[in-house]
């Protein structure tokens, strides 16, 4: 009696198992089309343009074919899109470093 019941456990436990992995399968399909999607409409909105377009929205993103350099707007000016943001970030917004006090430098080399 006592093998039978674990037979009918075993079973259970590898339908179980098998439901458990199909519903998974089903869920990771499901979150990589929801993942997929959306970039497709990005990608199929980016303009191919040799100048900004005029009347940008916030987040559009445009490539200019001069400079070859992807831009996105702001909402008050088209900023690169790419890797060089951080620069660009950097060298329009960092405050300069105060000058520093350097007592060889005022004049107070020896002669």
């Amino acid at each position: 009696m006592e093998l039978h019941k674990q037979q009918i456990m075993g079973t259970l436990l590898k339908k179980i198992t098998a439901v458990a992995l199909t519903a998974s399968a089903a869920l990771l399909l499901l979150g990589s089309i929801a993942l997929v999607a959306p970039l497709a409409v990005v990608a199929a909105e980016k303009q191919y343009l040799p100048s900004a377009p005029a009347n940008p929205t916030i987040h559009q993103v445009y490539y200019n074919t001069t400079v070859k350099c992807e831009y996105i707007y702001n909402g008050q000016e088209w900023v690169p899109h790419d890797a060089s943001i951080n620069g660009y970030i950097l060298k329009k917004y960092k405050k300069p470093n105060p000058p520093q006090n350097n007592p060889t430098a005022a004049g107070n080399s020896l002669q």
